[in-house]
């Protein structure tokens, strides 16, 4: 058996790995709808960019720009900015800004990811409804973040922090949260696995409701690009998130791309994984085209009534 065909086999089973314990642990396991609309604020339970969403929402691993929002040890591996927007079938919407650099030994990133979802507020904690339905009460939340990352006993390690807000009504729930990760470089598909303690904090509180975070740990994996052919290239991406309930949420990706010269890209992405929100449904899409430094995302997810679109523009 060639190197290609066993690094494509490899690549194809971290890619089926999350897909495939999807099923299993979505049928093993029945969430309620009071445990899915639990924890607060909404805006921490959403793939901030295209590419993650395409990919099932899987990040701990990923070395690229949406690292601020999932990881901060890989926070610094890509220098690239990113923005862009969601619109859900309610007509909610959401928005991005991350940009990650390096000074000296350390990878500095900070992001900004938001929702608007009407302006009549409602419940606390914000239900996903909001995302699908246009007559409910509405809601807004912010997480604005700050990361940073440095290598030490070749592992790198990453923390960061956040101020997060959900609002209700005219009050805000809102404070301080904090993401700690590690990740490491392995020789075989020059692969990167990556492991994260995510959206710790104190509980928010507002007009007397306390809510706690949606605390969780997350390992996974992230395969580099391998050859398929003269023009091909397939990645994959897997992951595990294990929140503060003990539920269990995989998730995962792969990532296709036709390179018909160097600098230009077509990517085709496709994702699943088991919902963290009642509204979720487990597939998601998406694709890309780069020109030299300029990307341009696309991302879609189903949702139990309707679907979300979700666009994002790279700058290297």
């Amino acid at each position: 058996m060639s190197r290609a065909t066993r690094s494509l086999r490899v690549t194809v089973l971290v890619t089926a790995l999350a897909t495939s314990a999807v099923a299993s642990i979505a049928k093993a396991q029945a969430t309620t709808s009071d445990q899915r609309e639990g924890y607060a604020p909404l805006i921490l339970k959403l793939p901030a960019t295209a590419r993650l969403l395409s990919l099932g929402g899987a990040q701990v691993a990923l070395r690229d720009v949406d690292a601020v929002f999932g990881n901060p040890a890989l926070v610094g591996t890509a220098t690239a900015l990113a923005f862009g927007a969601e619109r859900y079938a309610s007509g909610a919407t959401a928005g991005q800004f991350a940009s990650s650099s390096t000074i000296g030994p350390l990878g500095i990133g900070v992001g900004v990811h938001l929702l608007d979802a009407g302006a009549r507020y409602g419940t606390f904690p914000a239900r996903s409804e909001v995302l699908t339905r246009e007559n409910v009460a509405g809601t807004s939340s912010i997480a604005a973040t700050i990361a940073a990352s440095l290598t030490w006993k070749q592992l790198r390690w990453g923390v960061g922090a956040k101020y997060v807000e959900e609002r209700v009504s005219e009050d805000r729930a809102g404070g301080v949260a904090f993401d700690i990760g590690a990740s490491k470089s392995l020789q075989f598909l020059n692969s990167t696995v990556g492991v994260a303690v995510q959206h710790l904090g104190p509980r928010l509180k507002v007009a007397g409701r306390r809510e706690s975070l949606p605390a969780q740990l997350a390992l996974g994996i992230a395969t580099a690009p391998k050859g398929l052919g003269k023009w091909f290239d397939l990645s994959g991406t897997a992951e595990l998130d294990v929140r503060r309930d003990g539920e269990i949420f995989p998730r995962g990706g792969a990532e296709l791309s036709y390179v018909p010269i160097e600098g230009v890209a077509f990517t085709g992405r496709v994702g699943g994984r088991r919902p963290q929100l009642r509204e979720e449904r487990p597939i998601a899409a998406g694709g890309g085209i780069t020109i030299d430094r300029f990307t341009l995302d696309y991302g879609w997810e189903a949702l139990r009534e309707g679907a979300g679109h979700r666009v994002t523009v790279r700058l290297r």
